[in-house]
């Protein structure tokens, strides 16, 4: 293979270091396959075949952005990668990335903390003790502790489910950005 060939493909693995050894060592010989495939059937030269893939940078975040969408469940690794992906994404990508990136894990979070805090307030009640740091209150009136356990687990489940929708929310906004550029670069 060609030295510039070799250049451009070392390139793009250096820009794929926050994705799994394993998917990065199938893309980059699914790529390799790509550029001898080029080479023989369409007898292009390498820097035509540097041309036609574009920015290494750019082919990578592409698929940075598959990988991301591919598996919807949340994991630190993934969370690395939406980050390495974020400089793809361009201006919007400044806002909503960030945002959802944050808001997603938080809600989550509390979806499980409210509840807890809900349910200590309740055992603290009938042991006799009042526990001034976890409390629901409207207006001046503070609810009973056994009520505010259910207003608890209601807003607990509403924190979970939006953490959710706003995960998956991002996943889809990462997996449009991909294919956009995917499209972009590879065609």
């Amino acid at each position: 293979m060609d030295r510039n060939l070799e250049l451009y493909l070392d390139t793009f693995d250096k820009h794929l270091k926050s994705m799994p050894a394993s998917e990065r060592i199938d893309i980059i010989k699914e790529i390799k396959s790509s550029i001898i495939e080029m080479e023989k059937s369409e007898g292009l030269t390498p820097q035509q075949i540097i041309d036609k893939l574009g920015n290494p940078k750019d082919l990578a975040q592409a698929y940075l952005g598959e990988s991301i969408s591919k598996n919807p469940g949340f994991n630190w690794q993934k969370w690395k990668t939406v980050i390495a992906f974020y400089g793809a994404t361009g201006f919007s990508g400044m806002f909503v990335i960030p945002v959802l990136g944050i808001l997603s894990p938080v809600l989550k979070l509390c979806g499980y903390f409210v509840p807890l805090a809900g349910l200590v307030k309740l055992i603290g009640f009938y042991l006799g003790y009042d526990l001034p740091i976890a409390i629901v209150q409207i207006g001046s009136f503070e609810l009973h502790p056994a009520l505010a356990l259910v207003v608890a687990v209601i807003f607990g489940v509403l924190f979970h489910s939006l953490g959710r929708y706003l995960w998956k929310l991002l996943l889809e906004y990462i997996r449009r950005v991909s294919e956009k550029k995917r499209n972009m670069f590879v065609n």
